[in-house]
């Protein structure tokens, strides 16, 4: 298990996550900090620089989470293996989401 100092993403690393409404495009700025822009389909051109935390559970597995400016809460469970993305959305405005998609590794820009 990852230790809360160290994430087991990677720096520069960009993942699309294609959910069913929308997709999220998340790039690793940092082991603390995190950029979501969302690029297709609900609320496309969302954009913010958050404080995140992921946790690998096992190979392959992690735990991403992260509170938006806007007072949404996002919580993520990424098998690479498989290349699914569970998550949990409690919206500032709204109500609570849980949703599935396929993740997609993307080159940095």
């Amino acid at each position: 298990m990852g230790s809360p100092t160290t994430s087991p993403l990677r720096v520069g690393q960009v993942l699309e996550i294609r959910f069913p409404a929308f997709t999220p495009r998340i790039t690793v700025r940092s082991e603390r900090e995190l950029t979501v822009e969302i690029v297709a389909g609900d609320n496309i051109g969302f954009f913010a620089t958050v404080a995140y935390e992921a946790v690998a559970i096992r190979d392959g597995l992690v735990i991403l989470s992260w509170e938006e400016h806007i007072g949404s809460t996002i919580v993520h469970v990424l098998d690479f293996i498989s290349g699914e993305a569970y998550t949990a959305v409690t919206p500032a405005k709204g109500e609570f989401m849980r949703l599935r998609g396929r993740i997609e590794i993307r080159l940095p820009a």
